[in-house]
């Protein structure tokens, strides 16, 4: 394609000094395509790829996309440019075709990192394969014999869409590998960077913070993880939904979605206070039947951000234990204190056994005792609510009562919050009363 080398730029032929003055590209690129195309087409391409810079831009613009500086849609349309040239002189089997080079690659990261979409990018590729065709192809009509024009014009054309077709396909392949680096390396950052806070630190500085959070603001922390073992389909899809269906219903602004160590972190976080129900809506919210959560309290600033972290994960460890009960979510302002109690399990039996004695045996009969039982003592001493609750009649929970208190041997209200806590812990975590902890008279000193 002998017409490619007597490309010259509108203004008459640069020297090799002025082309270098004038020209984005890298110098090893520079070096390659005047070997390849000679010093006067690839003046003609840098000062096309120019001209078609302030086109796309101003394309973008009027199209409402997000822009970029024209400098770097210009660098990005002068190496693609130029790449095209060498490949159309090259063929099609040359490097150009299946490769981006470290420009092009950097520009991808740019955009990815500065949360540019992808359709955003393809589309600049298009553009520039647009405007530059339309040049090149007004250009040929003055460089090849009037016989020769539609030829030449098919065979650049063919060419050109060639090479944008696999351009294109590059850039997304790139863009999809770089988002997934950026994804981690981001995630990462914001991990160390809660790590680093709920252990102590000061909040990022503003300018520095990979989390772009209020922290003065209000905080609500909740750790996901799956009941399934099987793989599910778009659960980070589903999983994202829920959260953000869950900032809707608490007003929050930002959403921090975090995978770690087989479990999802949740944050909400809002410039001002969270609703006091702020637990209870995370708790109720709707969810995937697969779904479970541990939800930390709510909090303000600083310290009530690392007092939801902490909650959330202190309530996430007892509620993945072996033998703990099977709910789908699990609030620290209703079990956390049952956490710290199951830290050490052999205690917590041996706790559980020495208050309740043989109301802690086996069968459904001592299991409906002790459920009426927490349920009464939780409530204030109330029958007739623990009966609108368990659809019983009063006389019902009086008996089950009674009974408990010929079980103990003294009647619950006498160590009311020792019976409860016990109660509570065996309910949280059944298998504590089949822990073989429970057959000892004390703990392990």
């Amino acid at each position: 394609m002998d017409w490619v080398r007597q490309l010259t730029p509108a203004g008459g032929v640069w020297s090799e000094t002025e082309l270098r003055e004038r020209a984005l590209s890298a110098p090893e690129l520079l070096d390659r395509a005047i070997d390849l195309i000679g010093v006067s087409a690839t003046a003609w391409a840098v000062e096309v790829a120019a001209r078609a810079a302030e086109q796309i831009t101003e394309m973008e613009r009027a199209g409402g996309f997000p822009t970029a500086s024209s400098g770097q849609v210009r660098q990005a349309s002068e190496v693609a440019f130029l790449r095209l040239l060498m490949a159309i002189v090259a063929g099609s089997g040359h490097e150009e075709y299946s490769t981006l080079t470290e420009d092009l690659l950097g520009i991808v990261r740019l955009g990815v990192r500065r949360g540019l979409p992808l359709d955003v990018l393809l589309n600049r590729v298009w553009a520039i394969h647009s405007v530059t065709r339309d040049q090149l192809i007004a250009d040929l009509q003055h460089i090849v014999p009037e016989q020769q024009h539609a030829a030449v014009t098919r065979q650049a054309s063919t060419a050109m869409l060639d090479y944008a077709k696999s351009h294109a396909y590059r850039v997304a392949i790139a863009y999809e590998e770089e988002q997934r680096a950026w994804r981690g390396w981001r995630t990462e950052n914001q991990r160390r960077a809660i790590n680093a806070v709920v252990e102590g630190a000061d909040a990022p500085d503003p300018d520095t913070d990979p989390l772009d959070v209020h922290w003065s603001g209000g905080h609500a922390y909740a750790v996901a993880w799956f009941t399934e073992k099987s793989w599910i389909p778009d659960a980070e899809v589903a999983i994202a939904d829920f959260a953000h269906s869950v900032a809707d219903e608490l007003g929050a602004e930002r959403v921090i979605i975090l995978e770690h160590e087989r479990a999802t972190q949740l944050w909400w976080n809002s410039p001002v206070s969270l609703s006091e129900e702020a637990a209870a809506r995370i708790a109720g919210a709707r969810r995937p039947e697969w779904l479970r959560l541990a939800v930390g309290p709510h909090g303000d600033g600083v310290e009530g951000f690392r007092d939801s972290v902490r909650g959330a994960l202190l309530t996430e460890r007892m509620a993945r234990l072996p033998d703990a009960a099977d709910w789908p979510v699990w609030r620290f302002d209703e079990t956390g204190h049952l956490a710290l109690l199951a830290a050490d399990r052999d205690t917590a039996a041996w706790f559980v056994r020495h208050e309740l004695g043989a109301l802690g045996g086996p069968g459904v009969r001592l299991a409906e005792m002790r459920d009426t039982v927490r349920r009464y003592l939780a409530s204030g001493n109330s029958r007739v609510l623990v009966a609108k609750e368990l659809h019983l009649a009063p006389n019902t929970v009086a008996y089950r009562v009674g009974k408990a208190n010929e079980l103990l041997g003294r009647p619950v209200a006498d160590r009311a919050h020792q019976v409860l806590l016990a109660l509570q812990a065996a309910h949280a975590l059944p298998g504590l009363l089949q822990s073989a902890a429970i057959g000892r008279d004390a703990p392990r000193g």
